[in-house]
């Protein structure tokens, strides 16, 4: 009873967020199957070679492939291909949880422990067996994890019963840890063990359908299919990740079919749209874009600065200029698609006068210089933006372009203090807490916002079990956040991806991720 209990909440709240995915058909696919490899739509006319290959570009290199820390979207995007999970979610969002690595599982009926029966076929791409002491090792290693350990969040131990069977235990019941622990990466305890911390991160060993080949610092990375993979070999033999910084330069890449499959920004979306031999995916997304101000510097910790910044933000602007109209205008950092967003919730409107009195309010004598705006790459067209609205209410600042991950390096660092961004915080909306727990402080709670009372509300969340308490519980939260404006949020983006009419796409659900694996030409 407790097992189906969890399928239905699981199922519940992904059936919403599904759409078809891309081809060349456009149409709605069919759930993947679970026990073979990928089939292919690809031509079979005599003498027309089928392809084997995959180039995707990506705007900006990784710093790390380490299974359980990773923190940009690029990085879990080729960690996914490279670690398998224990379960994964149907990619049509209406069935129970496909098995992988584990082939099923069982809940007590208290509900503290899960129990995971592995395959007995499931090797590492340095042909080691994987069994439950890797499971176990896994688990505890998200533990430790700077950005990827609220996956294992309310676990409290882990237990080998036998080389195939691996159970995790909870202190308490808590409604989101089969969703979160299922999708963890499981990794090799004897090659962690064997190998420098340096090398476990960048020559990365796991048991997913690609293993890393080679990469080339700043200019690509690159993959192979694993011919010992439990699931059949994939299709697509070999996947280059290119780094393609600019976006004039990746629209030209798709267009000669030097690329062959990219996320591509608003600004691309016009030049490529109707281009023979191209399909455009749109994808909902809850990801968010938002002011960052750092709450440890003046005059960002005050409340009333920080409303007065979110008054004004012509997002609605933003959205028009930035995105090419690719989002939807929203002031909560909680999506509408996200369970526990109300309507209810304070939002915050363009209202430039309003913004002035509360400046006047606190004292702030403007012309008011808020100092150096630093800011990646990517967003160099929101800073513009907003450069331009907070001079309109008295505020000034001067903007400071950096690389991405020099850009992330200061940030984490508390280095900054106004800048934009853009963040996902996937799965369940309890993953809303690294954004505003002290303990995150320097990780993804990147305005460094430290309130025990929120850390309270955070932790009740955790161990509320029924929907309604729960949902009462998020409304609480994002209540306080809206109220002291502790992210200025401005919209979620639609992501786009774009890729040549002949490679077949699985469907895309909310945020887009992608399995390679499900790809075929």
């Amino acid at each position: 009873m407790k097992k189906k209990l969890i399928i239905a909440l699981l199922v519940l709240a992904l059936t919403a967020s599904m759409i078809a995915g891309c081809g060349g058909s456009g149409g709605q696919t069919t759930a993947t199957p679970t026990t073979a490899g990928p089939t292919t739509d690809a031509p079979t006319t005599a003498g027309k070679e089928v392809k084997t290959d995959l180039v995707i570009a990506i705007n900006a290199d990784i710093a790390t492939m380490h299974p359980t820390d990773h923190s940009t979207t690029h990085e879990m995007d080729i960690t996914n291909q490279i670690y398998d999970p224990l379960m994964k979610i149907s990619l049509d969002g209406k069935s129970e949880p496909q098995p992988r690595i584990a082939k099923s599982y069982e809940i007590s009926e208290d509900g503290l422990r899960y129990t995971f029966h592995l395959r007995d076929d499931v090797t590492f791409h340095d042909g080691t067996k994987l069994t439950a002491e890797d499971v176990k090792f896994s688990a505890e290693l998200y533990a430790q994890s700077t950005y990827q350990g609220s996956k294992v969040t309310g676990m409290v131990g882990a237990e080998v019963i036998d080389e195939y069977t691996v159970v995790l235990v909870t202190a308490t019941p808590y409604a989101p840890f089969l969703q979160n622990v299922m999708d963890m990466h499981i990794c090799s305890k004897s090659y962690f063990d064997s190998v420098s911390a340096e090398e476990f991160a960048t020559k990365p060993i796991g048991a997913g359908p690609y293993k890393f080949s080679s990469r080339e610092l700043g200019s690509q990375i690159v993959l192979e299919a694993y011919e010992g993979y439990y699931m059949d070999e994939a299709q697509i033999k070999n996947v280059t990740f290119k780094i393609l910084p600019d976006d004039t330069t990746v629209a030209v890449a798709l267009q000669t079919g030097e690329v062959d499959f990219a996320s591509i920004s608003p600004a691309n979306h016009g030049n490529l749209v109707g281009q023979a031999g191209l399909v455009i995916q749109e994808v909902p997304s809850s990801r968010f874009g938002f002011i960052s101000m750092n709450h440890e510097k003046e005059p960002f910790s005050q409340v009333k600065f920080r409303q007065a910044v979110s008054y004004g933000i012509d997002r609605e602007n933003i959205v028009n200029l930035a995105l090419d109209g690719f989002g939807e205008v929203n002031s909560n950092i909680l999506s509408p698609l996200r369970f526990g967003y109300s309507g209810n919730q304070p939002k915050y409107n363009y209202d430039p006068e309003k913004a002035k009195a509360l400046l006047t309010e606190i004292g702030i004598q403007t012309p008011y210089d808020l100092g150096i705006m630093y800011v990646a790459d990517p967003y160099k067209n929101h800073a513009q933006i907003i450069q331009n609205d907070l001079k309109k209410i008295g505020l000034e600042l001067t903007i400071e372009i950096l690389e991405f991950n020099a850009f992330i390096g200061k940030l984490m660092n508390g280095d900054c203090g106004m800048t934009a961004l853009e963040m996902s915080l996937e799965g369940d909306t309890q993953q809303y807490q690294l954004a505003f727990k002290s303990e995150f402080v320097g990780r993804a709670n990147n305005v460094r916002y430290a309130n025990a009372d929120m850390d309270a509300l955070f932790n009740q969340a955790l161990t509320t079990i029924d929907a309604d308490e729960r949902f009462n519980v998020y409304q609480e939260i994002f209540t306080k956040a809206q109220e002291e404006a502790i992210y200025v949020a401005m919209y979620n983006r639609i992501g786009l991806y774009a890729h040549t009419e002949d490679l077949n796409c699985h469907e895309f659900g909310l945020e887009g991720r992608y399995y390679l694996y499900d790809f075929s030409w």
